[in-house]
């Protein structure tokens, strides 16, 4: 670990928190990510080995900790890794209010698919399971298509996989179009309307499909008039 060499409660708890991947590491594991696959697959960019460095150093400096359940490594978090909660969610509101462009290599289907699934709440689903296949003209093989089910059972389950149930619902769309309305840049009425979001399927089920998902918990804030250029 680096040192800063000062006092200031800023400095060391910098030593720890500014190391580059360990708040998105921080932000799976707040976010309910407790096996080291799951974690991977939010920071695809991030080598397995880099990973597994990160969650050491962490579990040295007393913020998470490692179990074997059922012979498998699970990852949670101690109460002062907890205790950045807050934190994280004042960085993603400022972050949000001030840095509002995404460039294009940011757009990241897995990311924003599995942001949908665990933001998913199981009141608002349907009784019955209903399957949706989402089609993204513009990504890259092999995370062309997805597929979530949605039940009020279950909530959603997101799978990058067929999972052999029978569609009710298509979206067609692409990347960027879906991450602004989870983000709260854009409502499913104006997708729909210009025509770049399509559902087809079901008539019922695809009118009610925007009040089954949820949109991002940082939709809300409010975005400043002047923000910062990226």
């Amino acid at each position: 670990m680096k040192r800063y060499g000062q006092y200031c409660p800023v400095a060391r708890a910098a030593e720890i928190l500014a190391e580059r991947w360990t708040l998105l590491v921080i932000r799976e594991l707040l976010w309910g990510q407790d096996r080291f696959n799951a974690i991977a697959r939010a920071v695809p960019r991030m080598s397995p080995t880099l990973l597994a460095a990160r969650l050491r150093q962490l579990q040295r400096a007393g913020l998470v900790e490692r179990h074997l359940v059922d012979g498998e490594a699970r990852y949670r978090l101690t109460p002062a890794g907890e205790e950045l909660r807050p934190v994280l969610e004042l960085m993603g509101a400022w972050g949000v209010r001030w840095m509002q462009e995404v460039l294009p290599e940011e757009y990241d289907p897995a990311l924003l698919m599995l942001d949908i699934g665990r933001a998913s709440d199981p009141e608002r689903m349907p009784e019955r399971p209903v399957t949706v296949q989402v089609h993204f003209a513009d990504a890259s093989a092999g995370q062309e298509y997805w597929w979530m089910v949605l039940s009020r059972s279950e909530g959603a389950d997101v799978c990058d996989t067929d999972p052999g149930r029978p569609v009710t619902i298509w979206l067609d769309t692409d990347v960027p179009v879906l991450t602004r309305i989870w983000m709260g840049d854009l409502t499913w009425s104006a997708a729909l309307q210009t025509g770049s979001l399509r559902l087809t399927g079901d008539r019922p089920s695809c009118r009610a499909l925007p009040t089954w998902l949820h949109v991002s918990g940082f939709a809300a804030v409010p975005r400043a008039t002047s923000p910062l250029p990226r």
